[in-house]
């Protein structure tokens, strides 16, 4: 094939345009490796960033990986809307419930939602810190923006419900300036933030203000 290289190419520009150019000759199947189910394993997470998946985890198996990524698409279509929020919790546990804010008596703040999940004495995984805090990582990803939640786990115990554990208040629209019905009357942007962007509470519920 001819270049168009200068009649005073070096040698090594001579030698770059040489080796580009038999990167035609390299096979790409295409077809291949955009299928999650023939896509070598290596390369899934390659395809699942390219179909923006907002969540993955290095620890999951072959097949869950495969899973995510065929669902990806579909999961896109719903994002930001209760039915995601769903997904995502069916995906951690099937004990995961959601109450919407006019579902709950009495109504909650508007546009809030209740994440439940009932332990028994036993604990197992679900009552560890690090699933809590994936759960609710995992619902800031792809809930409504303009929604905010609260994740609860009750332990059932001869037939009685005792609260161990809630998690922070999560989420809240950035695009609202005025979430009195949530902070108190303080603009979003004066609370501190976590690296996801949501307000930083004390252990007595109040927001934590930023001084600097």
């Amino acid at each position: 094939m001819a270049d168009l290289l200068p009649p005073n190419a070096t040698a090594y520009e001579r030698a770059v345009d040489a080796v580009g150019a038999r990167i035609d000759d390299v096979p790409v199947p295409l077809q291949t490796i955009l299928n999650p189910a023939t896509c070598a394993a290596e390369l899934l997470p390659w395809l699942a960033w390219s179909l923006s998946i907002d969540r993955w985890n290095a620890d999951w198996t072959e097949e869950q990986k495969r899973f995510e990524v065929a669902r990806a698409i579909d999961l896109q279509r719903k994002k930001g809307t209760p039915a995601s929020v769903e997904a995502v919790l069916a995906s951690f546990d099937e004990l995961l419930t959601i109450t919407e804010w006019f579902e709950q008596q009495p109504p909650g703040p508007i546009h809030s939602f209740v994440i439940d999940l009932p332990l028994d004495d036993q604990g197992g995984p679900r009552a560890t810190a690090a699933f809590t805090a994936a759960v609710v990582r995992d619902v800031i990803r792809i809930k409504p923006l303009r929604s905010h939640f609260e994740m609860r786990q009750s332990l059932a115990t001869f037939a009685r419900i005792y609260l161990v554990g809630a998690a922070r208040a999560a989420g809240e629209t950035r695009l609202r300036g005025d979430l009195t019905d949530i902070t108190g009357g303080t603009a979003w942007e004066d609370l501190l933030q976590d690296e996801n962007g949501e307000p930083l509470q004390e252990d007595s519920g109040a927001f934590i203000e930023n001084d600097t």
